[in-house]
């Protein structure tokens, strides 16, 4: 009987607990409706308005809203919206048992407060939806106060990018926020402009830069700001100040009397920010510690005035330090720039530039970064990604790295959880698995990763192979199941569609794993039958206007996808050193040899896929037991000059000690992606050979070999 009652007291607990929950998630609460109310200024009356439009739009009871008014709906709960500029925090929430107040000090987060509320109160009013909302982030619960650990805050992902989106989120957009970006101020000057505005470059005018001293440029800028933005004091906008991306500094008179010497702008760029400081002082004028700019000013430079230094040379995907000269050397920068100005950003990064498709976990060591850069001042981050291209998980990322940002100690696993939960209600649990598993994998390796990095080493630093295939083969089948609404499925087969170029990458750098591309013959190899099944769902990118690039700069995925046709269409590849037939390095770079004879050609439109690197002057060992008689010995060079590959200047052919042939490369086709280089040897006499490339005398320069074939004819 005991046992009896004690089960009865404990079901009924959890009857009484579920109902509370349903209650929570499926009745209204204790209110009829809902009264707008505003302070009154014309800001807060616009919040109000706003407010009442944005909730109407999530409700089709229009009547649970209404303005405020002191005879009518005195059973409704009243919010109270205001705008106030003095405010000491980002936002105040003030909770009486009638009236919830909310106070932000800057309208630029309107928008994301009142969809922070509405999602909120959708937790407990049924009777408004939010269900394509973000997850709200701020306590509505009890009275409190918050200010933004960064002023500005812009994670440069695309999803940032839709139109309204960074608006939502909380988050600031170089489109919208900023009236000049980059080195962009030859834009906006008028084809018959004076050429007093352009730079003074050894005694003669230079239209390749600019001179930050002239009166008439100062005039044309004054005139672009004030026709498109007006004087800021409704609205201000930011705008970035740059020389050209070059080393190119005026030395005319002026300039040259504000400080300029040949290798520093700083004078006359500083001189040109005070300038419009002061002319629109509801606007924000931007530096940046860059080439010619590096060097502070003398002087303090104004209050809405700020500089942009880089992260470029800091470790991505580790704790900042000061044992790391490099990151010494940025804080030594960075304190002179705190007494020169009050907005110090950062143009920091938060991807690989030469692999947008391959998740890539940042999320963990962002926390950690953005802790070091708030603790030294700066107060405004850019976070360079993928930008206007999709990358897997941006969506989240765009939001996590939105919060964090807001707040730097926010709980990341549970922001991940809660985001995806709210927008893939039926594969949350998958994707979240495997993204916190991604991110907890990669932070206790303790390594950086390489910004500019292929899928080589990828693989060794924050990408298990093993585990991305069973994710993705897990999202093939989730797919196949029936009860997604069109809104997930649509984004869950962008990310397979996006996931299968790096099931692509892993076969082909593994290719004789269980899950590489090639099965062994008798006559040589050929390709699985499966590589013809990711590449089909890889095709499917067309369907998406942001998914046509895999990487930054020349990654163009018709381009890829043919690279892959080509091979298919090969079916066998021949070659007396494939496979069984080793390649040794006796002098140079050890790493990548195992593309010198994989069977599979490299792609010439990316130096990291398949190329042997040689840094310097490199040797290589070749045996060739059983090769009686004449054989044909191809190479194939990559030719990239912006990246610094040439083919080399000379190949030797030896045996060891005695030198069978040399092979100078004089002039070729500098148009051309790769060079093919082919020589007949009779091996009858070796049974090995070594190759030896001289590098071509330029500075840094490199060699990328494909394959080294030996073939019995071509």
């Amino acid at each position: 009987m005991w046992h009896f009652k004690l089960n009865i007291n404990f079901y009924f607990i959890l009857l009484v607990a579920s109902m509370g929950c349903s209650a929570k998630n499926h009745t209204t609460i204790n209110a009829k409706g809902f009264v707008i109310s505003h302070s009154a200024n014309n800001e807060s009356v616009e919040l109000s308005t706003l407010a009442i439009s944005i909730l109407k739009k999530h409700t089709n009871d229009h009547s649970i809203i209404q303005k405020y008014s002191d005879e009518k709906y005195r059973d409704y709960k009243r919010i109270h919206f205001e705008v106030n500029p003095d405010l000491t925090h980002d936002y105040c929430i003030t909770k009486t048992s009638n009236t919830l107040s909310i106070i932000i000090k800057s309208k630029h987060s309107a928008i994301w407060i009142i969809h922070q509320l509405t999602e909120d109160l959708s937790k407990f009013d049924s009777r408004i939806n939010a269900d394509e909302l973000l997850p709200s982030t701020v306590n509505f619960k009890k009275s409190n106060c918050n200010t933004f650990d960064f002023n500005y805050r812009d994670p440069h992902y695309s999803t940032n990018q839709i139109e309204g989106n960074s608006l939502i989120f909380g988050n600031n957009n170089v489109d919208i926020d900023w009236g000049l970006w980059g080195h962009n101020l030859s834009k906006i000057i008028p084809h018959n402009a004076d050429s007093s505005i352009y730079a003074m470059v050894n005694g003669k005018r230079n239209k390749n830069q600019f001179s930050f001293s002239s009166s008439k440029l100062i005039e044309i800028f004054d005139e672009y700001v004030r026709n498109n933005f007006g004087d800021g004091s409704s609205h201000g906008y930011h705008f970035m100040i740059m020389p050209q991306d070059n080393q190119l500094v005026c030395t005319c008179d002026d300039c040259k009397k504000l400080g300029n010497t040949e290798k520093n702008a700083t004078p006359a760029v500083s001189f040109f920010i005070k300038e419009m400081a002061n002319r629109f002082p509801h606007h924000k004028f931007f530096t940046s510690a860059y080439h010619t700019t590096q060097e502070p000013p003398k002087e303090f430079l104004g209050k809405n005035t700020g500089v942009f230094l880089s992260s470029i040379n800091l470790k991505k995907g580790v704790n900042l330090n000061k044992n790391q000269p490099e990151t010494t050397r940025f804080l030594e920068n960075l304190k002179k720039w705190k007494d020169l100005t009050e907005n110090i950003y950062l143009w920091d990064y938060s991807s690989n530039f030469d692999d947008y498709l391959t998740p890539i976990p940042v999320l963990y060591s962002l926390q950690e970064q953005l802790k070091f850069y708030n603790k030294h001042g700066i107060n405004g981050i850019f976070l360079n990604a993928s930008g206007y291209d999709y990358s897997p998980f941006d969506d989240l990322k765009t939001f996590v790295a939105g919060e964090l940002m807001k707040n730097i100690n926010s709980n990341i696993d549970t922001l991940i959880e809660v985001y995806l939960k709210k927008q893939y209600p039926k594969s949350h649990s998958l994707l979240a698995d495997y993204y916190i598993s991604l991110e907890r994998d990669f932070a206790a390796l303790k390594k950086p990763y390489n910004m500019y990095g292929g899928i080589n080493e990828i693989l060794k630093t924050y990408l298990n192979p093993d585990d991305f295939i069973v994710f993705y083969d897990k999202l093939a089948s989730k797919l196949k199941q029936t009860d997604f609404d069109e809104i997930e499925r649509k984004k869950l087969d962008k990310l397979y569609t996006a996931l299968s170029f790096t099931r692509l990458q892993i076969a082909y750098n593994h290719p004789f794993k269980k899950y590489g591309c090639v099965a062994k013959k008798k006559d040589g190899i050929s390709l699985k039958p499966e590589i013809s099944h990711f590449l089909v769902e890889l095709k499917n990118h067309f369907h998406y206007d942001n998914l046509s690039k895999y990487k930054e700069a020349s990654g163009n995925l018709n381009d890829y996808i043919h690279f892959w046709e080509e091979i298919i269409q090969q079916k066998t590849y021949q070659n007396l050193l494939l496979l069984e037939k080793p390649i040794y390095v006796l002098v140079g770079n050890i790493n990548g040899v195992k593309y010198l004879n994989n069977g599979l050609p490299a792609y010439e439109n990316d130096y990291h896929h398949g190329w042997h690197i040689s840094y310097t002057n490199t040797k290589f060992k070749c045996h060739t037991e059983g090769f009686n008689g004449k054989k044909i010995i191809e190479l194939r060079f990559l030719n990239n000059n912006r990246h610094g590959f040439y083919p080399p200047s000379q190949i030797n052919f030896t045996d060891g000690e005695e030198k069978i042939r040399t092979i100078s490369i004089g002039n070729y086709d500098t148009n051309i992606n790769s060079l093919i280089v082919r020589v007949e040897l009779d091996f009858t006499e070796h049974t090995s050979i070594e190759i030896e490339f001289i590098r071509r005398p330029y500075s840094k320069s490199m060699v990328g070999c494909d394959e080294i074939r030996i073939l019995n004819e071509l």
